[in-house]
């Protein structure tokens, strides 16, 4: 989507998706610690993002998340941990799981950032693959050292000059 950067610490291609949807794929090695034994691995994650307009239930990400598990959009998907940052203009939930055959690690991301009218939504998928021994670790923390997104929004109205109010626009009013 125009006005959405995904930064990824590694190589980050840019794929199309469904409906012609931007799709940012991006990988890199990761070294894991386990009981003192270091083990070799990657990870892989895919985002997109897209605008439309403002609806609540969009931005209630528990719900968006609960929604896409009804639908069996997420199928295999065994959640193990959450991490939400609700906010008034930016909200965000991660959610920690794993799937079987072959069993992998996942976290996924879901954004929601209001934007006046609009809405921008970002999804974001990271599935953490290694040699056969796989063991938990808080992958979250892989996600946040490696990852990123920049959102480009144009200024506010009152920030220009000419149409902001002032003193002397200010008129009383009759009671």
């Amino acid at each position: 989507m125009e006005g959405v950067a995904f930064i990824g610490e590694g190589g980050v291609e840019l794929q199309s998706g469904v409906d012609d949807t931007a799709v940012a794929s991006f990988w890199r090695p990761l070294q894991y610690n386990h009981q003192g034994e270091v083990l070799a691995g990657r990870m892989e994650c895919r985002a997109a993002a897209k605008r439309e307009p403002y609806r609540a239930a969009l931005y209630q990400l528990e719900q968006v998340h609960a929604a896409n598990l009804a639908q069996e959009r997420l199928r295999g998907f065994e959640e193990l941990d959450t991490r939400s940052a609700p906010g008034d203009v930016v909200s965000r939930l991660d959610v920690m799981g794993r799937r079987t055959s072959p069993l992998r690690y996942q976290v996924l991301t879901y954004v929601a950032v209001r934007t006046g009218s609009d809405l921008v939504s970002i999804r974001q998928s990271c599935t953490f693959l290694r040699d056969g021994r796989v063991y938990r670790q808080d992958f979250m923390r892989y996600v946040d050292r490696h990852t990123s997104f920049v959102i480009v929004l144009p200024p506010p109205a009152s920030a220009d000059p000419l149409t902001a109010p002032t003193l002397d626009s200010l008129v009383d009013i009759e009671t």
